[in-house]
């Protein structure tokens, strides 16, 4: 059996840090080669966006159809050489029937409606193009009508909506 690490993770075990809909962290073991799992994971359809952190020893993933998380992680137990019949990923929550954070039902349900969207359009169309226009639209239209005055409502919903942008968009 592996020795406990310095933070009482084990050398042998992926870790699943979370998992919501489209967007899947792990942890690895310290001897795994976290680039080359980056890199194999990257090839699987569906995958848009694979990131490693050796700092964190975190491997980041965004995906769509085909992919699914229990074929990343099959392709990471196949990285690592983990068997899957002996070391099951191990989720971080306490208990799995614990309620999701309102962040992460929110972010699940916004996924699902862009993952939606996107099918429907063939990719032309998704959440994060959809909102902006909408709401220029919408202001153009204020704007011309001369119904234009505070827009508490709307300026809050424009910066919920950068927020959500830049800090759940994937780096390229």
């Amino acid at each position: 059996m592996a020795s406990p690490r310095r933070d009482g993770r084990r050398d042998h075990v992926v870790r699943i840090v979370h998992d919501i809909p489209g967007r899947l962290r792990v942890r690895l073991p310290a001897s795994a080669d976290g680039a080359g799992v980056a890199e194999r994971v990257r090839g699987l359809a569906g995958v848009e966006h694979c990131a490693w952190s050796p700092r964190t020893e975190g491997l980041l993933t965004v995906y769509g159809p085909p992919a699914s998380a229990d074929t990343i992680i099959q392709a990471v137990r196949d990285a690592t050489g983990l068997d899957a019949d002996t070391d099951a990923a191990t989720p971080s929550t306490a208990a799995p029937d614990a309620r999701p954070t309102l962040g992460t039902a929110v972010a699940g349900a916004v996924g699902e409606i862009d993952r939606r969207l996107r099918a429907v359009t063939r990719d032309a169309v998704g959440l994060g193009s959809l909102v902006p226009v909408t709401l220029t639209v919408w202001a153009a239209r204020e704007l011309l009508l001369g119904r234009a005055g505070p827009l508490a409502w709307s300026t809050a919903l424009w910066y919920a909506h950068g927020l959500f942008r830049d800090y759940n968009t994937p780096a390229s």
